[in-house]
């Protein structure tokens, strides 16, 4: 069989499309997450329990992954029947604290909290102890 120019180059062409279509559990997430995902996992290919098992605040601090891809990502895992829930609420500094350093205290513990540190509450009823 004789091929020209044009059919061997449209054939390798849509077997090079088909390679890069992302393949059964990653349909239907967005391609820069996906992406940014790839990145994260350094691979191609990854689950939704992979994804999963980063939580909610590594997804929340990679690079390429910002509030809207949080969501259509969580939106995703949802489809496969699994669930990330946002962190639980800032623990409130003591009371009697001027509103200035209560505003410090508490950028302090979402800064910490961010990068991956567990903020807990004092065991000691006073402060400065």
């Amino acid at each position: 069989m004789i091929e020209n120019k044009d059919q061997s180059a449209s054939a390798s062409a849509a077997s090079a499309l088909v390679e890069n279509q992302p393949r059964g559990e990653m349909l239907g997430l967005p391609t820069l997450q996906r992406n940014a995902l790839c990145k994260l996992f350094d691979r191609p290919e990854f689950t939704p329990q992979d994804v999963h098992a980063l939580g909610f605040r590594r997804l929340q601090r990679a690079d390429g992954i910002g509030h809207k891809g949080l969501q259509a990502i969580l939106a995703w895992l949802r489809h496969y029947g699994l669930e990330l829930l946002p962190p639980e609420p800032l623990a409130d500094p003591p009371e009697g604290l001027p509103e200035e350093v209560r505003k410090n205290i508490n950028g302090a513990v979402r800064l910490l909290r961010n990068h991956g540190y567990r903020v807990q509450r004092s065991r000691d009823k006073g402060i400065g102890r």
